[in-house]
């Protein structure tokens, strides 16, 4: 998440808003897998999560504006937004379609637990597509999750349960989540002072 548009790290904009998103979502995946823990363990998770994910957002947010008042360009105006390439936005929709779907079949079949497992899945997807607009980098990204959504598969199928499918698919998909957008926040004192 260096850079949400080119092949290289982008000025603060557009990497800033990734960071910030990726620790929205990233918060979102860790109550999401610490609901497949039980106790003192899924509490440890939640307050960390809300830590992590709360001062990316805060240090992305403070960073992004500091740097529109130092005259960068704001988000988007370069051609690389998230919503830039309407093959981009083609991408959400699909990805939008496939999680719709997808939570409906597993219903249907009684395996409403492997849903979050298909999320990460099609969510990694959604971020190898992004590494041909955006950022190579997603490629990496899209692939832990998927690989994060295999193994969630892989548990659920073995016989451990709905519980263990949304620790091990959940919290893998934070982690790399939390992990890219503190990466991205690492990279950006350089880009925006």
């Amino acid at each position: 998440m260096a850079a949400w548009s080119g092949s290289g790290p982008a000025g603060g904009g557009d990497a800033l808003v990734g960071a910030a998103v990726a620790g929205g979502f990233g918060l979102a995946w860790a109550f999401w897998g610490a609901s497949g823990l039980s106790g003192a363990v899924s509490l440890v998770v939640r307050v960390a999560a809300i830590a992590i994910g709360v001062a990316i957002i805060a240090r992305s947010t403070r960073l992004r504006r500091s740097g529109s008042r130092a005259g960068d360009a704001p988000a988007g105006s370069r051609g690389g937004s998230i919503f830039g390439p309407a093959a981009s936005r083609r991408i959400v929709a699909l990805e939008l379609i496939a999680l719709a779907a997808g939570a409906v079949v597993l219903r249907a079949s009684g395996h409403p637990g492997h849903t979050i497992a298909w999320f990460a899945a099609v969510v990694g997807v959604h971020f190898i597509g992004f590494g041909h607009f955006f950022w190579r980098g997603f490629y990496v990204i899209g692939a832990i999750l998927i690989a994060g959504a295999i193994a969630g598969a892989i548990v659920g199928l073995s016989g451990d349960g709905p519980r263990a499918v949304r620790a091990v698919a959940g919290l893998i998909a934070a982690l790399t989540l939390l992990g890219a957008g503190s990466w991205t926040l690492l990279q950006a004192p350089a880009r925006t002072s």
